[in-house]
Parts: C-alpha cells; structure tokens; sequence
C-alpha cells in the first residue's frame, strides 16, 4: 500500500514547534510493506540533516511545500488580526496548488492521510481517493469546555476569544468532507462523540494516543522513604492554573501542612510556578523548581509521583503518558486522564475536588505498597494500550 502524508509539520521524534511527534510515532512502527511519502510545510523548521534522519529513521520520502503567498504576506505585514473577520480558522484557507495535486496523483497513492484540523480544505482537492483525516482533536470542544472556566468568564477579553474560536472551529467541523471514503481519526473518545454531534454523517473513529518512549530498562517501582517525591509537571498555563491554584491552596492549608510537609518532596518542572514555589518555600516544604530540564525523562525518572491538575483541555495528555509509562504514579483530574488506558483505583488515582486529593495525599503514605502496585499497574496498561506497533496497524487498518 502507498500513502501520500500531507502535514502542516515534518515529523520527529519528540514535538518540535508544532504536533510533530504524533505522526513521527504513528509512522515509525507501521508495518513494513507500506510505503509513505510525505508532503510537508515544515511549518516547525526542522534543517535539512534533521529532515534526511526522518526519512531515514521513518523510511518515507519527505517532499517540502511553499507556504502560501497570502499566508506569508499576512505574518510579514502582521495583519493576523485579520483572522478575526474569517469565517473559518485561517489555515482552513491553505489549498495545495493545481500542479501539486496532479503532482501526487501521479504517483498513484492508493490513500490519502492529511494531518490537523485546519487542512480539511486540502482533504477535499482528492475527492477520488480513500482519505484519512487525522484531526487528532475536535477543537471546538477545546473551546467550548473553556468557556465553562471561571478565569475565562472573568475576563471579557478571553470570554470574546473563546466565543469567537469556538464559533469558527464548529463551523469547519461542520464542513467536514463526510463522504463514503473518509474517516476522521481523533485521540479522545469524548472529541469523537462531540465531533459527530456537530456532523452526524461524518465516520470519526477514536484510537490511542501512542506512546512516544519507553524506557529500554523499566526502573524498579519503590518509592523514596522518608519523604516520597511528588512531582507536578507542565507549565503553569491556562490549562493547569484553575486547578493548581486550588492545589496549592491545599498544601498552604495550615490543617494540612504537618502531615504533606512529613510526607512529601515537592519538584515543579516547567516555566512560571515561582509564586507558588516561594510560598510553599515560606511555609516550610522541601520544594524544588526546575524551569528546564535538558533530559526530560530522566527528570521525570526521578520522582515518585505525578501530580497533574489539569483544568481544562482536550485529546491525550503526553506528560501523563510519559509519567505513567516510567513508572510514576499519576494523581490526576479527569481531564488529566482522559483517553488513557488506566483505572481509577486500580492503575491511577483521578480526583475530582481538593477534599478527595487530600484524602489522596494522606493515605499514600500509610499505603505505600498498595499505591506503588498501582504504579505498576499503570505503566503495564501504557505498555499493552499505547504501545507505537498496536496503535500504528490500527491506523493503517483505517487506509483499507
């Protein structure tokens, strides 16, 4: 089977200036016998050496295309605002060239695969032709469960913002291609069902997200005594900010700080926790903060637990899978295990309100073997439902 990949990113193996390493990993373990060629916009700039390692390591034919003209002489003269005044997201508008569709043609693909929302225009220049429209998210469920977030109805600015997005990506997702021959290939089971509500007649199927490292030697799952090391990984950004407020209220709570400061070591990884790093620092936490770490893994490596307070977002979350894949137990929202193949109680622990997190939090230590079993637990379902060769023959299952 041959499949022409037209993409917005060139692949790689981790994400770099775009979603790149979703297609990396469901290309690299596909089966053998099918070949690939892939037309990109290398809209994240990977140099040509990192471009010919791809091909090498993905064994596909990497074909450059030219931005469009409108598209660069909008960033040129800065005139993104005028995307305000589009009835769709503005990269809805990119269409291949005439002589580049024919280009494809000629090569006699036997499907079609376009990656991202924003390239279902394309979709449509190859009628003919079985297609596969990895979205992998329904964008305008991004939108619409931000508009249910308090710091968003506290701003008009943000609240218009999300209005606005909202109102364009229901309109593009609406205009789907829901023809006999297409099928759209999400990462979340709620995007999927939320998609068809806005097109009934559109074929969207929900696959795994895949998981982008194993580790070649799975670290033995022990956690540190006398204080285990709980991890809270991301930046603090919207998706994370309404729900780690309310996480850090509950460290600060003075009913609560003998028992958390006995019990726990606390490391913030990423950009902008300072304010709440120096409070916790004032009363008393061993509390670390790493703003970058060159190995991402090995960081993560090194700690117990995860704890990701996610408020808000959509698809599959790559920092959960990386904390559970290496053995970490992950304490999370339900939007912070949405879509992953693990089990409240039995491979994971999901809280819903501060008052089941703290209750959490203090039974992890009067329970360690029970919780570190539950790690275990958590990192052989990444192993069995994410593994890159499983999700990656049920792509091209798709391509049929």
């Amino acid at each position: 089977m041959k499949i022409a990949f037209i993409t917005p990113v060139t692949p790689y193996k981790e994400n770099m200036g775009g979603p790149s390493g979703h297609p990396y990993h469901l290309l690299v373990d596909r089966p053998k016998e099918i070949e690939v060629d892939i037309y990109s916009y290398n809209a994240n700039k990977l140099s040509p050496e990192t471009i010919e390692s791809v091909e090498r390591e993905l064994r596909v034919k990497i074909h450059l295309l030219k931005q469009p003209a409108f598209f660069t002489w909008i960033l040129k003269l800065h005139l993104t605002f005028i995307r305000l005044f589009l009835k769709y997201p503005i990269g809805y508008y990119i269409r291949l060239p005439k002589s580049m569709v024919e280009q494809i043609k000629t090569t006699q693909p036997d499907a079609v695969w376009v990656y991202g929302q924003e390239f279902s225009g394309i979709l449509k220049q190859f009628k003919e032709f079985k297609r596969v429209h990895t979205v992998p998210d329904c964008y305008s469920l991004h939108w619409f469960r931000r508009l249910g977030c308090r710091f968003t109805l506290a701003s008009a600015g943000e609240f218009f913002r999300c209005v606005v997005n909202y109102r364009k990506y229901y309109r593009m997702e609406r205009a789907y291609d829901a023809s006999d021959n297409v099928v759209a290939h999400l990462v979340g089971e709620e995007d999927v069902r939320f998609l068809q509500e806005i097109n009934p007649n559109l074929n969207a199927v929900f696959l795994r997200h895949p998981h982008y490292e194993f580790p070649e030697t799975p670290k033995e799952i022990k956690f540190t005594h006398p204080k285990i090391k709980l991890l809270i990984a991301g930046r603090y950004d919207f998706y994370m900010k309404e729900r780690a407020d309310e996480m850090v209220d509950l460290f600060a709570n003075k009913d609560n700080l003998a028992i958390l400061q006995q019990a726990y070591k606390l490391t913030f990884l990423g950009k902008g926790w300072e304010q709440h790093v120096d409070s916790l620092n004032a009363l008393g936490y061993d509390v670390e903060h790493v703003k970058f770490a060159p190995d991402y893994i090995e960081e993560v490596c090194k700690h117990d637990i995860q704890l990701t307070p996610i408020a808000i977002g959509t698809g599959t979350k790559g920092k959960v899978l990386d904390a559970l894949a290496n053995g970490l137990l992950v304490v999370g929202t339900p939007y912070a295990l949405e879509n992953i193949a693990v089990e409240n109680g039995v491979s994971c622990v999901e809280y819903r309100s501060n008052e089941e997190l703290l209750a959490a939090l203090k039974d992890i230590p009067r329970n360690v073997e029970k919780y570190e079993q539950m790690a275990e637990a958590g990192r052989e379902a990444i192993f069995r439902e994410h593994g890159r060769k499983r999700i990656s023959q049920q792509l091209m299952e798709l391509f049929k």
